[in-house]
């Protein structure tokens, strides 16, 4: 997701010394020059090893942001709103919408995508093991591709575009469940905000 930049340089003639007579022979218009176009530098490769630990950062980075500022993960049939704990509602901050109207509650952050590596970086150095998950890194694009094999339960395959040192966008890379989120950070609308507080109203109302 990074654009290289053309820069384009007009040398401009100066004036000569002396000023302009009536006899001046007219000086030629300034002509452009334009400069070559920069060549973008490409990232320097990476080893599984590294990648994994560049990964862990930014998926703590991520997620740290997310819970500073808030964060909605929007794809074709979600909306996933997580609020920062000064803007919960009624000591809830989590929800998401699957389109058209199923709301519903969202207990921990490791369901959210911003946050969900993040934990499995962290409960794993917790427990004195490394992280159970595969992490490549593509110099061409700059993305990240993850798998984790949950035996029984499945598998998790994602590539990540990051922007800023955190996650932009998420591709499932499965082919049953194949789709795109793209994650926000901060700049929470009503509309966001109107995902929990549905959710929680709902949930409230069973009881």
């Amino acid at each position: 997701m990074k654009m290289s930049k053309v820069a384009v340089t007009l040398v401009l003639s100066g004036m000569l010394a002396g000023g302009l007579t009536a006899c001046s022979t007219p000086q030629p218009n300034p002509t452009p020059s334009a400069t070559s176009t920069p060549t973008p530098i490409k990232p320097a490769a990476k080893t599984p090893a590294e990648a994994k630990l560049a990964f862990s950062k930014i998926a703590k980075d991520s997620c740290f942001e997310a819970q500073k500022l808030g964060v909605v993960e929007s794809s074709e049939g979600f909306k996933v709103v997580s609020l920062n704990k000064n803007d919960s509602y009624k000591d809830f901050s989590a929800a998401y919408l699957e389109y058209p109207s199923n709301y519903g509650l969202i207990w921990e952050l490791d369901a959210i995508t911003a946050c969900a590596d993040y934990y499995t970086f962290s409960m794993s150095e917790e427990a004195g093991k490394e992280a159970d998950i595969d992490v490549t890194f593509d110099p061409n694009d700059s993305t990240y591709t993850t798998f984790e094999d949950f035996g029984e339960f499945g598998s998790s395959n994602y590539k990540f575009t990051i922007v800023d040192g955190k996650f932009a966008t998420a591709e499932n890379l499965d082919p049953k469940n194949a789709g795109l989120t793209v994650i926000r950070y901060g700049s929470i609308t009503d509309e966001d905000r109107t995902v929990v507080k549905t959710a929680v109203d709902e949930y409230q109302a069973k009881d």
